[in-house]
């Protein structure tokens, strides 16, 4: 008892780091595993068949039309970026100071052989194809011809990086990349189908309250409308509803891709990498983190007893 007084009067903050380490560790370990076989097991859905719901695209990234999105550092085109500028520390030569931070919220496209799904970006995880640092002179966002760009060659960045005051990180998701993403997926508006019977609908309950138009299709003349003279007018009524939709520039819904709204846990994920890729990263992550589990939990044990 008198040892163990000793060690908790020691080493307790040590302990405790143990234990809250690996229970971190346990936790994000099982949540990457579980993240890496909900990736494999999704079926990937084409937009014009998709359910309502949690789905998996599979597509081509694409702007939608109006105003270009542009990376604010390279000014180069894209769909998606995020930006960081940091300054050197004036207290060691490597640490750095965030001092600008921008991430992208506009809306793009997600299109497949079917259709084309908006995607709207807000709190994904995005997993770009650009991953660019650089180092430079000015703190600006207009970076001057004096700042290193990322196309340079890596012997002259290593010479002039050891002493730039500026280093500057893009990254970006390009127009025509491919791109997968997994989240909740929901059609704005109706389907033009649905559109269609609607209209049959309005048009039929017209007709039954216009008396004069209604005799128009009393053929034998019996001031009835019996059920073939009743189908001739659903007939008229399916056409013009056609004539109607096919005229209208917005006859299909549009799709919508976000951050699932819900208790479960449904990561919302956007990705120029394949598949297998992001599947294989997160397999690696849960290995990792429960190799450090283990070894903080055999280090608990060890230092306890």
């Amino acid at each position: 008892m008198e040892s163990f007084e000793q060690f908790a009067r020691a080493d307790w903050f040590l302990l405790a780091f143990f234990v809250v380490g690996a229970t971190f560790c346990l936790f994000f370990s099982i949540r990457m595993f579980h993240r890496a076989r909900l990736i494999e097991d999704m079926p990937t859905s084409k937009i014009r068949s998709a359910h309502q719901g949690y789905v998996e695209l599979y597509g081509t990234a694409k702007c939608l039309d109006g105003p270009k999105i542009v990376a604010p550092l390279t000014k180069q085109p894209c769909v998606w970026y995020s930006y960081t500028i940091e300054e050197r520390s004036r207290h060691g030569k490597q640490q750095w100071r965030r001092i600008d931070h921008g991430i992208s919220n506009h809306l793009f496209l997600l299109e497949d052989d079917t259709g084309k799904c908006v995607i709207d970006p807000e709190d994904a995880e995005v997993t770009p194809s650009i991953n660019e640092t650089w180092y430079g002179s000015s703190p600006s966002r207009s970076l001057d011809r004096l700042d290193i760009h990322p196309s340079i060659d890596l012997l002259s960045k290593a010479i002039v990086k050891t002493g730039a005051p500026y280093r500057y990180t893009e990254k970006r998701i390009d127009i025509n990349e491919p791109l997968y993403a997994l989240g909740e997926f929901t059609s704005l508006g109706t389907d033009f189908r649905k559109e269609v019977d609607d209209l049959i609908r309005n048009l039929l309950s017209k007709l039954k309250r216009d008396k004069e138009k209604l005799e128009k299709y009393d053929v034998n003349k019996d001031g009835q409308i019996d059920q073939t003279e009743w189908e001739l007018a659903r007939k008229d009524a399916q056409q013009s509803a056609l004539n109607t939709q096919l005229s209208n520039p917005f006859p299909r819904a549009t799709h919508l891709l976000k951050k699932p709204i819900t208790k479960k846990y449904q990561p919302f994920l956007l990705a120029a990498k394949a598949e297998s890729y992001l599947s294989r990263q997160n397999l690696i992550f849960s290995f990792v983190l429960a190799i450090v589990f283990v070894i903080l939990v055999a280090s608990t044990f060890y230092k306890l007893f």
